[in-house]
């Protein structure tokens, strides 16, 4: 019997057997963070503005509209980190009307619970969140001058996050938990991995417990360059790690770990395939080199997307879906061989 695409999406995050190698889009819908802004109160509201810890988002062209921390408007400094306690205001889940948010984000993205597996992107992990508080530098210096207030705040928002996860649970019911958390560029990471270690690695641990115990899949969303840290990755109880780099080496990786976690991405974003000026014919091809190189290797599921200078939703959809197309009609050719 023919499996369906969220059957044999879950059964590639399960180690399972599939039919085709599947592709993130085609045989999975994104909800939350990742499909659009995600709760107001993480990334801001659509458009840009005030999340629900007081940081002020906005979403620039050059980044196809993606949520960042307006530029020097922090509330944290590492010289301000050790009173954080009276600086940080945690938002009230209690008071959010959930029912309202989870329908207002279905209607602009509606999903098929049947036929495709449901992800939710949980933006802002604890250090994505250090830094919107802080900015980058700050908090890689806060880090290293001050890692008991900094591990003291990172507690609190993993006891933030776990309590989110709960909600997300209970109004939203995903297949799939995806913790973005970025803490690499793609030459390499932003800390050393005894920093990650010992400051973030737990707390990373913790939420992807909690995870697993609500009955979702945890997922470690991580761009850029950390193959140093993908035993870790794995020790944290992460399914799969989503947006794997061709900076990484996949393969290697695949060989020696596909049977312990999924590796999600291949496409290579940065490189001539994401370029604003690259050809269909460029991206179409590293459309087929993912699936040739990483679909014949264990745990690979596929994700291709590029960064659209633009906030016109239709510009945007018009350079992705040729992507998402090619991946859906090429993986199933490449299993029917």
């Amino acid at each position: 019997m023919a499996l369906t695409p969220k059957e044999n999406f879950l059964n590639a995050i399960n180690h399972k057997e599939t039919e085709w190698t599947p592709a993130c889009i085609t045989d999975s819908d994104m909800i939350g963070f990742g499909g659009l802004p995600g709760p107001w109160f993480e990334k801001g509201p659509l458009g840009g503005g005030f999340d629900g810890f007081g940081v002020r988002w906005i979403t620039p062209a050059s980044g196809g509209g993606a949520p960042i921390p307006a530029p020097n408007e922090h509330l944290l400094s590492s010289e301000t980190i050790t009173e954080w306690q009276s600086i940080v205001k945690f938002p009230d889940l209690e008071t959010v009307d959930w029912q309202e948010m989870v329908d207002a984000e279905l209607k602009m993205m509606p999903i098929d619970r049947n036929l495709k597996a449901l992800e939710f992107g949980c933006g802002n992990g604890v250090f994505e969140r250090l830094a919107a508080l802080m900015g980058f530098e700050e908090a890689l210096m806060a880090l290293a001058e001050e890692p008991e207030a900094c591990n003291e705040l990172m507690t609190a928002i993993t006891d933030y996050k776990i309590e989110f996860a709960k909600k997300v649970k209970q109004y939203y019911n995903p297949d799939l938990f995806t913790n973005y958390d970025d803490i690499a560029t793609e030459r390499g990471l932003f800390m050393s991995p005894t920093t990650y270690r010992e400051l973030i690695k737990p707390h990373h641990k913790r939420l992807n417990d909690a995870v697993k115990e609500l009955g979702m899949i945890p997922v470690q969303h991580t761009c850029g360059y950390c193959e140093p840290l993908i035993e870790d990755i794995i020790e944290t109880g992460a399914a799969a790690w989503s947006s794997v780099q061709p900076t990484n080496d996949i393969v290697g990786m695949q060989k020696k770990y596909g049977d312990k976690i999924v590796f999600i991405g291949g496409f290579d974003t940065n490189g001539a395939a994401g370029a604003a000026d690259s050809t269909l014919e460029t991206r179409l091809a590293e459309v087929h080199r993912c699936f040739d190189e990483y679909g014949k290797q264990p745990g690979f599921i596929f994700f291709g997307f590029v960064l659209v200078n633009s906030l016109d939703p239709a510009e945007i959809y018009a350079q992705l879906m040729p992507i998402l197309q090619e991946a859906a009609r090429y993986s199933h050719e490449q299993a029917a061989i």
